[in-house]
């Protein structure tokens, strides 16, 4: 039961133990999952089109690359649903050792990152 913290008889704080913490955690997780779900056919629409009108992948190729898109996608979904160390997506890693640091790019464009 979480401790509820008052001044002046008003919460002004909520304090939960280790199995509340974790038990919030994964239900914010389950619930970015739903969200990314409700996004992933713009992203995954948006690298198709650009992969057809910059390199000319045509329909059978693109359905070849979205169902190994796709995937990935659900094995990304799995990993942040598991309780892990929080050291970042295996492929993100992998990139970075070939040389291909995703995080350096998103700076270089102005946009942020979290990792």
């Amino acid at each position: 039961m979480p401790m509820f913290k008052k001044s002046g008889g008003k919460i002004f704080a909520v304090q939960f133990n280790k199995a509340e913490e974790r038990a919030l955690d994964q239900e914010i997780k389950k619930q970015i999952v739903e969200n990314d779900r409700a996004f992933d056919m713009d992203k995954e629409s948006s690298i198709l089109w650009m992969l057809h009108t910059q390199f000319g992948f045509v329909p059978k190729r693109l359905k070849l690359a979205w169902k190994l898109f796709y995937a990935e996608t659900l094995k990304l979904r799995e990993y942040y649903l598991m309780e892990q160390a929080d050291d970042g997506w295996l492929a993100r890693k992998k990139l970075k050792d070939i040389g291909c640091d995703i995080e350096e790019w998103y700076r270089e464009e102005g946009g942020k990152t979290d990792a």
